[in-house]
């Protein structure tokens, strides 16, 4: 078993780099700015400059739109996650991938203190493992990305 550590991610352009709204960015705001970056999640930052929480692809279905709330007049404090998991750069890959999937959660904030360097989701963490690794299920992909690719 590998010990890849987050930071190794962060590094390789696989975590997001942190993309930031102030709570007092309106729901359409902050997905603009997801659909801009081509991200899932970003951090809300309180005036303050502190964590306040999370907005991701999840809390705007089911707390925007199952709610039929309007997206232009909700502010984004109202609907993000406020609890969060968070790791730091030196946990492992695979720690960090049991935390999202014990806690059916797909983003984690990656913490140095009290300062937020990054989010990762569990793709990023999926894709540095088989970026990395020697065993049967990256064998497996590199075989299928071999096919899809056409004998390449």
């Amino acid at each position: 078993m590998s010990t890849l550590p987050i930071d190794h991610v962060l590094r390789d352009g696989g975590g997001d780099h942190l993309i930031v709204v102030p709570t007092s960015a309106s729901v359409h705001d902050a997905v603009a700015l997801m659909a801009a970056r081509d991200v899932g999640a970003v951090v809300v930052m309180a005036e303050d400059d502190l964590f306040a929480g999370i907005f991701t692809e999840r809390d705007l279905l089911k707390r925007v739109v199952h709610a039929q709330l309007d997206p232009r007049n909700t502010p984004v404090s109202e609907v993000m996650s406020r609890d969060v998991q968070f790791v730091s750069g030196s946990t492992p890959v695979e720690a960090a991938l049991a935390l999202l999937h014990v806690n059916r959660y797909r983003h984690l904030l990656v913490m140095d203190g009290q300062q937020v360097r990054g989010v990762v989701s569990m793709r990023d963490l999926a894709y540095a493992l088989l970026r990395q690794g020697t065993g049967r299920l990256e064998a497996a992909v590199r075989a299928a990305r071999h096919q899809v690719d056409g004998g390449i």
